[in-house]
């Protein structure tokens, strides 16, 4: 007998299975990539440039850490990592300008960070400004010293800024784009630039600027939710583009060389957009597999290589041995800090509310996603990881722990954690938390076994019951702000009442925020419990 350890009062809801088709996965690596093999750990798309002799490309990646890691990779070939230090949200870009590579990320205060190598010593991350951002950035450098860099803001509106030596950093213009992406740039001539972005109808749109004067907008068309990726040839001015497809999962490009071809595709399975850059007549782009890989594909004049696989990732950390056998409901800290976090499982009708108040505040939050909503709400499950946010594991259905085998637990984590990946690129490891808040002991030691730490909560603002349920938005934020204590973990929920259709930790949390700011608190994701 399984004996019940915690409940929660949370309401039981039916959800629906939805299956997604099994697809073959990327080809094998080549010895070469082999041979590179070490364990770190790839995150979000990473940022690459060619170099200006043409020999090879750099990449910068963030880690499983939040650090980021350099590497170059010549001819097939990766060497070892170089770790720049710095924590970032999202992925970084990288570019060179008067022969310097020059790093930049959005790091974890939401502001644009860079580091910049000089004279063959990397200076230390400095910010750029104190504009929130809500994406990973780009950047286009130039020969004469210059960089441009694009970022999406709070608003999800891109904008550009561009430094210029011995001037320094230019204002921010806006580039008239609501974009659901990050977006990608390359240099493609002369001071020319063409920067990609995915539109709000998850379509490709770009837009070129040569000199002080840019072109309108156009549509490239295809389906996707995720960052596209571009390549560009100064010496033609030809590009490609690169999108992971929305249905498909698979690499796709479109190349412009005067015009523009037709969308092909490329093959493979990505779970995030591919970084991509052009050097010595070749294109490279570097995407992450569903194996948590980064794999490879070159294109030289109208010759494509097959997928190869960068090197093999190497597991994720166990659960620390102080959160072992325990379903956590605190931070352990004496600072004012709480961590926002968000149940999504059958309903999305509050998650725009959520992640604007959230971006406009630049305060991070974790969510837990179930197997069904990453299944069912494809365009929110990439939005959320896209924009950085922390994401965890809730299951696969959402059933009642206590009441299922361990082996139906075990898959209800696994199947979960592969969709939760599969839709977004994004790691839930280790965060868990139980449906219904329902364990017994033995299913927290199942989910240490699996690598998870169950997360609970402090307090649980019990929106979740609607106004049919006797509760307000006030209310709401009452019993939050009244709960507060350091390292408090806060409960909400990113669905409708079934019965009113309220959204009533939506409709609270700009007081919630504005309520703990007021008595000291900052914000902070559930990977405080597990630096």
């Amino acid at each position: 007998m399984r004996r019940l350890t915690a409940f929660s009062t949370a309401v039981l809801l039916p959800v629906t299975l939805v299956t997604a088709p099994a697809l073959p996965v990327l080809a094998a690596s080549s010895p070469s990539a082999r041979a590179a093999a070490t364990q770190d750990v790839p995150t979000y798309t990473p940022g690459i440039a060619g170099w200006p002799s043409g020999k090879g490309f750099d990449v910068a990646y963030r880690a499983s850490t939040t650090n980021v890691l350099y590497r170059r990779l010549v001819d097939g070939t990766w060497s070892t990592p170089l770790n720049l230090a710095g924590r970032l949200i999202g992925g970084p870009a990288v570019t060179f300008a008067s022969g310097d590579p020059h790093v930049y990320g959005r790091g974890v205060d939401g502001k644009l960070w860079e580091r910049v190598r000089v004279g063959g010593t990397w200076q230390p991350w400095t910010k750029v400004d104190d504009l929130p951002i809500s994406t990973s950035p780009a950047a286009a450098g130039h020969p004469d010293g210059r960089v441009e860099v694009f970022v999406r803001d709070a608003a999800d509106k891109l904008r550009t800024k561009t430094y210029t030596p011995g001037t320094g950093w230019s204002a921010w213009t806006g580039l008239d784009m609501t974009a659901d992406s990050a977006p990608a740039v390359a240099v493609t001539g002369a001071d020319t630039v063409r920067v990609v972005a995915t539109g709000r109808d998850h379509a490709v749109w770009t837009r070129t600027r040569t000199g002080a004067a840019w072109s309108n907008w156009t549509s490239l068309g295809e389906s996707t939710y995720s960052t596209p990726g571009i390549a560009a040839d100064t010496a033609t001015g030809s590009a490609w583009v690169y999108v992971r497809n929305a249905d498909t999962h698979r690499l796709r490009v479109r190349a412009y060389t005067g015009s523009w071809g037709d969308w092909q595709i490329m093959g493979g399975l990505y779970v995030d957009g591919p970084g991509a850059a052009f050097a010595g007549g070749r294109t490279v782009s570097v995407g992450r597999g569903r194996d948590g890989a980064f794999w490879s594909r070159t294109i030289t004049g109208t010759t494509w290589t097959t997928d190869v696989k960068a090197w093999v990732p190497g597991p994720p950390p166990g659960v620390p041995s102080a959160l072992r056998g325990k379903n956590v409901t605190k931070i352990p800290t004496t600072s004012k800090v709480a961590a926002l976090t968000f149940d999504s499982a059958w309903d999305a009708s509050g998650v725009s509310s959520i992640r604007a108040t959230l971006q406009r505040e630049n305060v991070p939050a974790t969510f837990f996603l179930v197997g069904d909503f990453a299944r069912g709400f494809p365009v929110y499950s990439n939005l959320l990881a896209g924009s950085g946010f922390r994401i965890g594991n809730h299951s696969n259905t959402h059933p009642d722990f206590t009441k299922i085998s361990d082996a139906t637990a075990t898959t209800q984590v696994t199947t979960a954690r592969t969709a939760i990946f599969n839709a977004n690129g994004a790691h839930a490891v280790p965060l868990f938390r139980f449906p219904y808040g329902a364990y017994t002991a033995s299913d927290v030691t199942l989910l240490n076994r699996l690598g998870y730490v169950p997360v609970g909560w402090t307090v649980d603002s019990l929106g979740w019951q609607g106004t049919s349920g006797g509760q307000t938005a006030d209310k709401v934020s009452a019993r939050v702000l009244a709960a507060k204590t350091p390292g408090m973990i806060v409960l909400m929920h990113v669905g409708a009442n079934p019965d009113d259709g309220t959204t009533l930790d939506a409709d609270a949390l700009p007081a919630i925020i504005t309520g703990l700011r007021a008595a000291g608190y900052s914000f902070t994701t559930l990977d405080a419990l597990v630096p």
